[in-house]
């Protein structure tokens, strides 16, 4: 089996928590400025940040082993952020949060059974 078939689930995995810490940030940034004047909501599309990493859409390919890294963060700024202008709504905010919190935890967990049923192979099944 190709290494890739065993651990390329795992990239998605990885880039979908790494979104969700991104939003998480986001979220919280939001309810910190609640009572800042003129400050407006902040948010980007989850699904759509998804589908364009899964189509490599944005990611640079390193055609020499001598090209610099991107920068985390300026991929994070690249994302699609929302147009609407609206003032922050605490009880809308906490939900948001809470969603994103649990999409997270649900995402740790893929990846902690994903390991077990590795380790459980490499184990040959326990004997």
């Amino acid at each position: 089996m190709p290494i890739n078939k065993l651990f390329g689930s795992m990239n998605y995995m990885q880039t979908a928590l790494n979104l969700r810490h991104e939003r998480q940030g986001l979220i919280q940034s939001n309810i910190a400025n609640m009572e800042t004047p003129g400050y407006t909501v902040q948010d980007f599309s989850f699904e759509k940040a998804m589908q364009a990493a899964q189509y490599n859409q944005g990611v640079l390919s390193c055609t020499n082993e001598k090209h610099i890294e991107l920068d985390p963060v300026a991929i994070t700024e690249s994302l699609e952020f929302s147009k609407e202008k609206r003032p922050v709504d605490l009880d809308e905010e906490m939900v948001k949060l809470t969603e994103n919190q649990m999409m997270y935890e649900i995402g740790t967990r893929l990846i902690g059974k994903k390991i077990d049923g590795i380790k459980y192979a490499i184990d040959e099944g326990g004997k």
